[in-house]
């Protein structure tokens, strides 16, 4: 069986249709996205379109999607200035989709879990298993993550969120970063995206992939657009690092 997956489109039309242009060679089996389709980026209408009109891709939800479908602009004060400036991106955003655009994606499954033989699971969810807003960055110790993923005992994993994509072996479980398509944050600002192949008896083949596209163009339609400080998303297209690297979310 294989599989492909890719996470945190944030609203960045030109590199998902790259992305997708790639992933339609693969041939693959199954092919997933593992949440943030929107914030971060001038296009959540096109983006959120893409999936509502497809029947064969599973779409599960990131932590900005659930902001937007949530309204967490509205329920939850802002912990600081960064969160001022992403409520009101939350605000219009959400303002730019249709209501079945938002009702989709509040209606967007947390996790899910493929298992090609009994006894071989591979799950697959944005952030942690247990928290759609924590992270397992790459710094993380072998102990720090096995503090996160305590309690589940799948053979392999994959995840979104921290934006930079890796491949990492803890106790015997593989664990797969897939981020990210809309920008990335671990200094290559091509979109990147995993396949994941089960060859039987327990056997599991993990690639990560990465494509060029016009990242220049891209990043004026974030600089131009509506987006509140969209050239702090420009610099993040253009350069694959995070806008303040003083300040890493993850």
């Amino acid at each position: 069986m294989k599989i492909v997956l890719y996470s945190d489109i944030h609203a960045q039309l030109a590199p998902l249709d790259a992305v997708q242009e790639a992933v339609a060679k693969e041939n693959a089996d199954r092919e997933i996205v593992i949440g943030d389709l929107v914030m971060l980026g001038p296009e959540p209408v096109e983006v959120v379109e893409r999936f509502m009109g497809r029947k064969d891709v599973d779409v599960l939800a990131g932590n900005l999607d659930w902001w937007v479908s949530k309204r967490k602009d509205e329920t939850d004060p802002p912990k600081n200035e960064h969160h001022v400036w992403l409520y009101e991106m939350v605000k219009k955003t959400r303002e730019r989709l249709s209501t079945e655009q938002v009702d989709y994606l509040d209606g967007l499954m947390w996790s899910m879990t493929i298992t090609p033989e009994k006894g071989h699971d591979f799950f697959i969810f944005h952030a942690t298993p247990d928290d759609i807003e924590d992270a397992i960055p790459l710094r993380f110790t072998d102990e720090e993550v096995k503090e996160k993923i305590k309690g589940t005992d799948a053979e392999i994993m994959a995840f979104g969120h921290v934006h930079g994509p890796y491949v990492r072996e803890v106790d015997g479980q593989t664990l797969v970063c897939t981020a990210a398509v809309g920008m990335n944050w671990d200094g290559d600002y091509r979109p990147a995206y995993s396949v994941v192949e089960y060859e039987g008896d327990g056997k599991w083949n993990v690639e990560t992939k990465r494509v060029a596209y016009d990242c220049e163009a891209q990043a004026k339609k974030n600089e131009n657009g509506w987006m509140p400080h969209g050239e702090r998303i420009a610099k993040m297209v253009r350069t694959g690092e995070f806008w303040n690297p003083a300040h890493m979310p993850h």
